[in-house]
């Protein structure tokens, strides 16, 4: 109990803490760029972690204002929304712990500052009222049963939420061909014209299919176009993913088109469109500009100037870049038997 009155005596200083909090996982939440980068949701067209900023922002001027029982009300709305929202990523089976540490943070502030003063000894308000109430600003009696605001937080968030579980790369038309899931991303920058490149693709097709297999890194390919006929085999690369998302029909082709490359002797359209069908690629023909541009994005990002390059990321906290063949093979290749063994 003394340590209830504490709580109590400092609840809106406490609510402050919690509401920076959750502010700072927004914020943080908004350079995300692990597995749950492409869960993805919005209120009325605004993206969800402004929202939450926007939340904890009211939360802290009504703390600050000593508007307990607004605040009270508004929490406990919160928590209708969290409820929402945590049953949209148990039903996709993709979690955020951004998204959930947000949820943990608003649980906390209605813990803190929990208040049940309505009850009568009517059964009936022992079930109304067991999630505490608040009085109603102008009104004197009733209280507001927070229980309400609960049911009227979840009955909003149903109706104005939008969100997908989609990967990007499948979710946009087209999109940077990635594959896998994971907080850990291997991007493979290379030219089909290459040599080093041809030799270093075949050196890390193997590890490529494991890693795909353990499910613990994405795999992200950026095609360098160092080469008169490179664009020509990164639109039909593109074509192939396009084709099949799940990366089984990409990565076939990619092989092909490399060994082609290396052989030199397909360099028109038509040709290596039959080559590629030939050999039980599915092709889905697609424009590769906007692909290409983002392409271009990642190459001045990581100021890739040269082929072959391999970045291993982790999040936004770890960047390796290896620039050349013999540190993909002696370097990057036992790092990722080392780190993500069989």
């Amino acid at each position: 109990m003394n340590l209830y009155r504490q709580i109590v005596g400092y609840r809106l200083a406490l609510t402050i803490v919690l509401a920076v909090a959750g502010i700072v996982t927004m914020v943080y939440y908004v350079t995300c760029d692990t597995a749950c980068s492409y869960l993805r949701g919005d209120l009325l067209g605004v993206d969800l972690k402004y929202v939450g900023v926007g939340y904890m922002a009211l939360l802290i001027l009504l703390a600050l204002v000593r508007k307990a029982d607004l605040l009270r009300m508004l929490v406990a709305a919160g928590i209708g929304v969290e409820v929402f929202l945590v049953s949209f990523q148990v039903s996709e089976n993709v979690f955020c712990p951004f998204c959930l540490t947000f949820g943990v943070l608003v649980l906390l502030m209605y813990v803190v500052n929990y208040e049940r003063s309505g009850m009568t000894t009517r059964w009936y308000h022992s079930v109304v009222y067991l999630f505490g109430d608040a009085k109603i600003p102008w009104v004197d009696r009733p209280r507001m049963p927070l229980l309400a605001m609960m049911i009227a937080g979840w009955l909003f968030v149903s109706f104005a939420f939008s969100g997908s579980a989609t990967p990007l790369y499948a979710a946009e038309a087209p999109g940077v061909p990635s594959y896998g899931r994971g907080a850990w991303e291997l991007i493979i920058c290379t030219d089909y014209f290459c040599a080093p490149c041809q030799s270093v693709e075949n050196d890390l097709a193997p590890e490529l299919d494991r890693l795909l297999a353990t499910g613990n890194v994405r795999i992200t390919f950026v095609d360098f176009p160092g080469h008169r006929g490179s664009a020509l085999y990164a639109k039909y690369f593109l074509a192939a993913a396009a084709a099949d998302p799940g990366g089984a029909n990409a990565l076939k082709a990619r092989r092909l088109l490399f060994a082609l490359a290396e052989q030199g002797k397909v360099d028109e359209e038509n040709v290596l469109a039959a080559v590629l069908r030939s050999k039980n690629v599915a092709l889905k023909i697609i424009d590769p500009k906007p692909v290409f541009k983002r392409w271009s994005g990642l190459l001045k990002q990581y100021d890739i100037d040269q082929t072959p390059t391999c970045l291993l990321r982790f999040s936004s906290a770890y960047t390796k870049k290896y620039a050349d063949a013999p540190a993909i093979r002696d370097e990057l290749i036992p790092e990722l038997r080392k780190r993500f063994p069989r």
